[in-house]
């Protein structure tokens, strides 16, 4: 278990060298009563790109949801993916923080759900918390070619939501490009809404223009400081990775990147020949011998003039602290730059930002996050899972919330509507608003809905039943599930006394099919109900 000590968590380190999935095994559903077998099948050694789980009882208050809940909103016909890089434990919260029965798939290697980590079951049960009758599916990964298998798996699942607490580190040049963002977006392309964290390393980053003082080209980051760092304990696992404005896939320009320790001894350098057909990107890993101040310096190798850089210095796990110097802008993870993603940042003290929160602006220019969400903190003390890890799932359960409401939307369409609420919040795009000002129900259901009923009885096995409705008028029929017990009728009827014609709304089809789209009080209809196997 891990102590959280800072006032944000980053979980377990993973994959600096990992086994790529072969074709996975079928998805297995499991239940309180079930178990499932993972083998272990190891293949070919696929190097992947550096991520970090970005660091239990979902705050729907805070974000509004416990209005939907008691209006009937649960996530109904949703489903929601929480891709993360383990779920340790989640069999024995089955039926109890998640529901009683859950999709289970690994893409690592060796077919590891635990993963080690218990990251993946707290945003799961975040989730379930909002959107409590959400299918619910747990994919994990350990390199970056089994995260594009697993979303493959997802699109042909059909998923609605997938929540993201995972933040890759300098994979891509910052503008929503890049290997992971275009995994991405095929998915999003495929209709499913993807709610990511933005990161917590807004204290643990610097970024500004390489400037050299004195002519040694050693980086300063002010005058007389080519040294930037702060502390680590023996045995964290330190990651530091340097970016600079450079193409990407075709840098000309060349930066090394040194780690020194705690005695002013060099602990790790990273000195890639970036000579226009790599990335500009170097990046070192080292395990903490001792406890100290651990320091970062850039080297300007090979360059013509000044370029921007990017630096990122990271402990696993997450103990807190900050940079000598730091610049919160530009601090994201990746995914999280994405246009076309839902980007989470934390809430802290009075709607505002969490102070280490990562946050745009993105390489070319673009405001992140979108929203900001729970992040788990009491009093400024991280609870037992904390920062924008807890921020994502709360706002993919709102994802799921929306699509009950709004069926006929896919997740691009969901994810404009989540935006353009905070924007109508908060004038001006600023400050970010917090999802409670997000998701009033407004002018989805008429006042007094919640005491609205049909008055007949849903057949169980299926077929034709007649009912009265009663409750306030323009009742939209959209939402019908919500008074015939969650069974979804496949289409209402409706006798026309002026035309002496019947009237039909087909559940789920188009609007311009549909004669009548609301019910007024004492109405009169027929619902159709599918038929069930071994029914009438």
């Amino acid at each position: 278990m891990l102590r959280f000590v800072g006032p944000w968590v980053v979980g377990v380190c993973a994959l600096l060298l990992a086994v790529s999935a072969p074709d996975a095994a079928a998805p297995s559903t499991v239940s309180l009563s079930s178990t499932v077998t993972l083998s272990s099948d190891a293949v070919s050694l696929d190097r992947g790109p550096l991520f970090l789980p970005l660091q239990i009882q979902a705050d729907i208050e805070a974000i509004g949801a416990d209005r939907w809940q008691d209006a009937g909103f649960t996530g109904y016909g949703r489903s929601v993916a929480v891709i993360d890089s383990g779920f340790a434990g989640y069999l024995g919260k089955l039926g109890v923080g998640l529901p009683a029965d859950v999709t289970v798939r690994s893409f690592r290697g060796d077919r590891d759900i635990g993963g080690g980590t218990d990251h993946g079951l707290r945003a799961a049960e975040l989730v379930h918390g909002v959107a409590p009758n959400a299918a619910i599916y747990l994919v994990n990964f350990g390199t970056t070619s089994e995260l594009s298998v697993l979303v493959d798996y997802l699109i042909a699942e059909d998923v609605d939501v997938i929540s993201f607490s995972l933040g890759f580190i300098h994979n891509g040049p910052g503008d929503g490009t890049g290997e992971v963002n275009a995994i991405v977006e095929r998915a999003v392309a495929a209709g499913i809404a993807w709610s990511v964290a933005s990161g917590n390393w807004a204290e643990q980053h610097w970024g500004g223009l390489f400037w050299d003082e004195d002519g040694d080209s050693v980086h300063d980051f002010a005058p007389g400081k080519p040294l930037n760092g702060y502390t680590f304990l023996a045995g964290d696992l330190v990651t530091a990775s340097l970016r600079w404005a450079d193409v990407w896939g075709k840098a000309c320009t060349d930066y090394d990147l040194e780690l020194f320790g705690p005695d002013g001894s060099l602990v790790g350098a990273a000195r890639d020949i970036q000579d226009c057909d790599g990335d500009p990107v170097e990046s070192v890993q080292v395990l903490a011998t001792k406890s100290g101040r651990y320091s970062v310096r850039v080297i300007d190798a090979s360059s013509e003039v000044p370029l921007q850089l990017s630096i990122l210095l990271l402990g696993s796990p997450d103990r807190g602290g900050s940079l000598d110097l730091v610049t919160a802008a530009g601090s994201l993870a990746q995914p999280a730059d994405s246009p076309r993603v839902l980007t989470v940042g934390a809430l802290g003290v009075s709607s505002a930002t969490a102070v280490f929160s990562s946050r745009g602006p993105t390489a070319d220019g673009r405001t992140k996050p979108d929203v900001l969400a729970p992040s788990g903190m009491i009093d400024g003390i991280a609870s037992s899972f904390s920062g924008t890890s807890a921020a994502a799932p709360h706002a993919a359960g709102m994802l799921a919330l929306l699509g009950e409401a709004f069926a006929n939307e896919g997740g691009v369409s969901l994810v404009s509507r989540l935006k353009a609420r905070a924007d109508a919040a908060t004038p001006g795009g600023t400050p970010l608003a917090s999802l409670a000002s997000l998701v009033g129900l407004g002018e989805l259901l008429p006042v007094g809905a919640d005491e609205a009923k049909l008055a007949g009885i849903v057949p169980p096995s299926g077929g034709i039943a007649a009912f009265q409705y009663q409750g306030p008028d323009g009742y939209p029929l959209r939402f019908s599930h919500l008074l015939t017990g969650l069974v979804q009728a496949e289409a209402f009827f409706r006798f026309d006394d002026a035309s002496q014609q019947w009237e039909a709304h087909i559940i789920g089809a188009p609007d311009f099919v549909q004669d009548f789209e609301r019910l007024n009080n004492l109405d009169i209809v027929v619902a159709r109900f599918p038929l069930v196997l071994g029914g009438e």
